[in-house]
């Protein structure tokens, strides 16, 4: 259990602070689409989200989009929010974690992975030997994301997240 086990667990990725980061040395964090940024499906993403990781911005995270979506929808939001990313990075395979690193020029310790679920992000992360930020998922997602959820959720009963 302890490879799913995020070292944070948010309700909300706004919860996600600066200072929280600052005192965990992260410099860089990678973040998740669909679900962690902006809903399954959807066309928009929350006004909310979209301050905060200007915020971000603006207070020295560097921000890196790690998406295990197609090409064009991560390039569609890559270009409406500005940032740099990965699609296609097989999560939760190393190689889309060793890519951006190499991108941003960074180091694991100074790195971080939010994102909303387990078996991608919190155990890619970890295995990959950075810091994984679990926040609850924005819709039930797509229907192979579904039938994961439910062992999701019997997973973080174990730990004792909900």
């Amino acid at each position: 259990m302890k490879l799913l086990t995020p070292n944070l667990y948010l309700d909300n990725l706004t919860d996600l602070t600066v200072d929280i980061l600052k005192e965990e040395g992260i410099s860089y964090l990678l973040i998740d689409l669909d679900d962690t940024l902006v809903a399954s499906y959807a066309d928009s993403i929350a006004v909310e989200f979209e301050v905060w990781l200007k915020q971000l911005a603006e207070q020295g995270i560097g921000i890196f989009i790690l998406s295990n979506g197609k090409f064009e929808h991560v390039r569609y939001w890559l270009e409406y929010l500005q940032l740099e990313g990965i699609a296609l990075a097989a999560k939760p395979l190393p190689i889309g974690w060793a890519r951006a690193l190499k991108l941003l020029n960074a180091r694991r310790e100074n790195c971080a992975m939010l994102g909303d679920q387990l078996f991608t992000d919190v155990l890619g992360a970890n295995i990959y030997g950075i810091h994984s930020i679990l926040v609850k998922p924005l819709s039930p997602g797509k229907p192979h994301t579904k039938q994961l959820r439910k062992l999701e959720r019997y997973c973080l009963g174990k730990m004792n997240i909900s």
